[in-house]
């Protein structure tokens, strides 16, 4: 029983020691922990992004006009005369020629008016014909022959007048065109002045645009354009053919105006056109994807890679072009650009870069077309004035063309 008390007693005072020295055993396991990781340092997670790796390209300028597609001409052919329509002979939507009938009227009237004026003058014409043999032969007197001379110029007249009533009768078409409307029926009666048909010319398409006092200096007649047809995308070759000279007093701007072949009538008017007339042509430039440049207090600023850290670039900026923008400075070829994954990124930042591409405009096969460079070739904007570009502009506007104006 003694020794039995005995062992009792020395295992409490073991198992008391453990209790005492767990405190400081997960004290220590703590520290070294701790030790260990101020050691190794947080863990910086590395973020994907695309590249672009940089190369000079030429870049092509333009001036963009836009408007409706509109016939070179157009007009309402209105009625001369009074009458009942007879006859529609040419309707909604055929050709027609100058000169072919449109729309005739009730000409009865007017054939009786034209057929009595004719008999008048052919009675005016004979009696003169007598009276002018009776002055030769000194049987009357010169008063007499200026009568008959009067009365049968006076039967000509009317005559004349009846022949053109009778032919306006006949509402014809001024120009060779399509009837795009008619506005009166079979049997109605109309008024001189009534509207009765419209004819288009739609052979030729015209788009009339503005330009600034500073553009308009770059455009003459006979420059070529690009017309891109909105709905269809189908791309219209035009030519520049009229330069306002004198500025709208409205908005301050030149208008001018670009037509476009359209024999075939492959293209549809008053559907909405984006003429491109091309300034110029900027070589050896850098332009990167508008969407790479993220605007910061007033300036402009990208990232480019450096060894596996992405490191702030500030730019000055020039031209833009749809998609795309001219660097002025801050980049150089061969550089790698960030153009994907960029906005999460600070100064500094550690990169993974799982994308790399060479298209100017940032983009790979699978990107949606709407971030493609089916935009990179669109127009390109006048540089601000506070700008590089600006300046350069100002020094390379030819002085024979403005001397022109």
């Amino acid at each position: 029983m003694r020794q039995s008390r005995s062992t009792n007693r020395y295992l409490d005072r073991r198992r008391c020691a453990l209790l005492a020295l767990m405190p400081a055993l997960a004290l220590m396991a703590i520290t070294g922990c701790k030790e260990e990781a101020e050691r190794n340092g947080p863990q910086e997670v590395p973020r994907n992004v695309r590249v672009l790796t940089l190369a000079t390209t030429s870049v092509t300028e333009y001036f963009e006009i836009a408007g409706p597609m509109q016939p070179v001409r157009g007009t309402d052919v209105s009625a001369e005369e009074q009458g009942t329509v007879a006859a529609v002979v040419a309707d909604k939507g055929e050709r027609v020629k100058g000169g072919d009938v449109l729309i005739e009227l009730d000409r009865r009237l007017l054939r009786a008016n034209r057929d009595a004026a004719r008999t008048q003058l052919q009675m005016q014409d004979y009696n003169y014909d007598k009276v002018k043999q009776l002055y030769d032969a000194g049987k009357i007197s010169r008063i007499e022959l200026l009568t008959a001379e009067s009365q049968y110029e006076g039967a000509r007249a009317a005559f004349d007048i009846a022949e053109v009533r009778y032919e306006r009768a006949q509402i014809k078409a001024p120009f060779a065109g399509i009837v795009a409307d008619r506005f009166v029926e079979p049997g109605q009666l109309v008024s001189p002045g009534t509207r009765v048909s419209r004819v288009i010319d739609p052979f030729t398409l015209k788009l009339v645009g503005h330009l600034t006092e500073r553009e308009v200096v770059w455009v003459d007649r006979g420059i070529e354009a690009d017309v891109i047809l909105e709905g269809t995308q189908q791309v219209a070759p035009g030519t520049v053919a009229w330069v306002g000279f004198e500025a709208d007093r409205l908005n301050g701007k030149f208008p001018v105006e670009i037509r476009v072949d359209n024999s075939q009538l492959a293209y549809r008017s008053g559907v909405i056109g984006r003429a491109r007339v091309k300034k110029r042509t900027l070589s050896e430039v850098i332009a990167i994807p508008r969407g790479a440049v993220i605007p910061s207090q007033g300036s402009a600023r990208v990232f480019v890679i450096e060894g596996d850290r992405a490191v702030v670039r500030r730019l000055t900026l020039g031209a833009d072009q749809g998609l795309m923008v001219i660097v002025e400075s801050g980049l150089m070829a061969g550089e790698q650009l960030v153009v994907r994954g960029h906005r999460e990124l600070i100064d500094g930042s550690l990169v993974n870069i799982t994308e790399t591409t060479l298209a100017r405009d940032g983009s790979l096969e699978g990107d949606p077309a709407v971030v493609r460079s089916s935009a990179a070739d669109t127009r390109v904007h006048a540089a601000p004035e506070s700008s590089p570009l600006a300046g350069a502009e100002a020094e390379e506007t030819p002085s024979g063309r403005e001397a022109g104006r």
